[in-house]
Order: structure tokens, then C-alpha cells, then sequence
């Protein structure tokens, strides 16, 4: 899978691939830009993947989730897995994301949708807090959902669910 970088910031930075900006609550927010893979851009910035960016994309309704600062949570932790398990048997937005630092670790979600009414159920909102925001067009595409959910095992010996496998 083919990843960016996104970061909501104060302005549109010169260097992005794409940027909206951004309201909350009828307020400005910022702006929501999107880098092309390789150095960070800004140190907040998360890893996407990199199909949700469509610079003709239309306005959107956003629920952004991450983490606290100073919080690390696997991403094969049983919240996150059951909120992936959640927004698959539900429904499935315009477009939606994972939001990562490093390959093992769950640092948030984007989904985008047409209006805001659905994205109040957002399964990862559960976990931690979302924003909803109204993002402009020219950053936001839409992605198929995936044929079936997937399990991430970075760095462990044993599959999952171990106690299926003989020794």
C-alpha cells in the first residue's frame, strides 16, 4: 500500500501534494494537507494511505481521531481491531484511514463522508475522542472499502488466534 503524509496546520504549506481547508463548528480550523511519502513534513504530521488524497475531490465531512500525546496503542490491540471489525460490517464512508507513526502502532483514524450524520458513529471515536470537520474540496477522493478485514502481526512469533494451531 502506497502511503502520504497528513497534517492539520495553520496554513497551506507550498510543499504538499494537496491541502482543503477546514471548519469546525462554522469556525476556520486550519487547513488539512497531504505530503508525498519521505521526510515528515511537520513533526505532528501521521502516515494515510495515500488513496485517500484526490486533489478534484469533493467537499467532505471529516471524523479525525488521535491519540493523545504520549499515548502508544498497538494496532492489533482488541479496541482497534473491533472498531475496523465495526466500520466493515456497518458501513463503509467515502473514504477511510488509518492513521500511523510507525508500522505497529495505532495513532488515529480519518474517515471522509458525503454529510456529518453518520460520521457521529465513527467505531473509532470509542477509543479516542473525534473531530468532525467540514473539509473543502481538492484533498479528499473516495476508496473502495477492502475485500475483508486484515490482521497486522508486526514483530510477533505467533499468529493469531494462537490456541487454533497445533505446536
Amino acid at each position: 500500500m502506497s502511503w502520504c503524509w497528513l497534517a492539520l496546520v495553520d496554513e497551506r504549506p507550498e510543499d504538499c501534494l494537496a491541502a482543503s481547508a477546514v471548519h469546525e463548528h462554522g469556525k476556520a480550523a486550519g487547513v488539512l494537507a497531504a505530503w508525498a511519502r519521505g521526510r515528515k513534513p511537520v513533526r505532528h504530521a501521521l502516515r494515510a494511505d495515500a488513496r485517500i488524497i484526490d486533489r478534484s475531490g469533493a467537499p467532505a465531512w471529516v471524523s479525525l481521531v488521535v491519540t493523545p500525546p504520549g499515548v502508544r496503542l498497538r494496532f492489533d490491540d482488541l479496541a482497534v481491531q473491533q472498531a475496523r471489525r465495526a466500520l466493515l460490517a456497518d458501513w463503509w464512508p467515502r473514504a477511510a484511514s488509518a492513521l500511523l507513526r510507525d508500522a505497529s502502532h495505532f495513532e488515529g483514524s480519518i474517515l471522509a463522508a458525503a454529510d456529518s450524520v453518520r460520521l457521529r458513529a465513527d467505531p473509532f471515536a470509542r477509543i479516542f475522542p473525534a473531530r468532525i470537520l467540514a473539509v473543502a474540496g481538492g484533498l479528499l477522493g473516495s476508496v473502495p472499502p477492502p475485500t475483508g478485514p486484515a490482521i497486522e502481526r508486526y514483530g510477533s512469533s505467533n499468529p493469531w488466534p494462537a490456541a487454533d494451531y497445533e505446536a
